[in-house]
């Protein structure tokens, strides 16, 4: 259609999407400064058979700055955002895949810091997200991407980016009292708008088909873009409301994520040639 390949080669677009860096480089400099403001809080996520929990509360948020940081000045990006999506997709392998498990008789997935189920499902899809775009960023900073446009790292940060898509797409459907956009991880944090429900199930259906062409690899660019416009659009209807009644959790991790989610949909499309198929 004619109105898409305009929309697609709308300048104003490529600018939109050099935002996606610094959208997903921020919420990470956030999270390591809070690493040492509440690093007794954080050392209670650390799993109970990791060694020196502080230890890795400072080494992790140092970590996180330093890519963050990184990422923003484009100074050894490549190697900042594959450590920084192997980092986080190690959170999800010794962290999430417990609290989502949650065997019989193991205290560390029923401590109630980590929230009821369905929002332990909206977190680990986040952090699979957050991890998806670190790999996507890292893969057009390598070589054989600027001379080939292709890169092992970029196809493993779409992937695992549209899993956590197309997972958060279906959680719309399974848990409706959530907000739209990136779900919260609680039903506390309540949609302003009317009709919240229907609002819920549009928003499934969208992250659904923008999940699809991420899996066909056809009209990427687009539902990228759309993608990180109806996050973005979503979070700020969604937390500012919240954050101005709340303001003690300016210093939390939910919205921050939903930004990093929102950086890696803009990631994506601002890494594509206009009309990508």
């Amino acid at each position: 259609m004619h109105w898409i390949a305009k929309f697609e080669d709308n300048y104003a677009i490529d600018v939109f999407s050099t935002s996606g860096r610094f959208l997903l480089a921020l919420p990470m400099v956030i999270f390591g400064i809070d690493h040492f403001r509440y690093a007794s809080f954080v050392a209670m996520i650390v799993p109970p058979w990791i060694p020196w929990h502080f230890f890795w509360v400072y080494f992790v948020g140092i970590a996180l700055i330093a890519a963050g940081i990184a990422i923003m000045m484009k100074k050894e990006a490549q190697l900042a955002g594959a450590l920084l999506g192997a980092m986080i997709l190690a959170f999800l392998l010794l962290i999430h895949s417990r609290l989502l498990a949650r065997w019989p008789g193991d205290l560390f997935a029923t401590n109630p810091i980590f929230g009821p189920y369905p929002g332990r499902l909206n977190n680990a899809c986040k952090d699979l997200g957050l991890s998806g775009a670190a790999f996507l960023f890292a893969g057009t900073q390598s070589e054989a991407w600027k001379m080939q446009g292709k890169d092992t790292a970029f196809t493993l940060g779409r992937v695992l980016f549209a899993i956590a898509i197309a997972t958060l797409g279906v959680l719309h459907f399974v848990y409706p009292a959530f907000a739209p956009g990136i779900q919260p991880m609680s039903t506390t944090v309540k949609f302003p708008l009317p009709g919240q429900p229907a609002w819920s199930y549009m928003t499934g259906v969208a992250f659904l088909a923008a999940a699809a062409t991420f899996f066909l690899n056809s009209k990427v660019r687009l539902a990228a873009t759309l993608l990180g416009i109806l996050i973005l659009l979503f979070g700020l209807i969604l937390w500012v409301p919240w954050l101005a009644a709340h303001p003690q959790d300016l210093a939390g991790g939910n919205y921050l994520k939903d930004m990093g989610m929102a950086g890696g949909a803009l990631l994506l499309a601002g890494a594509l040639p206009k009309r990508d198929g």
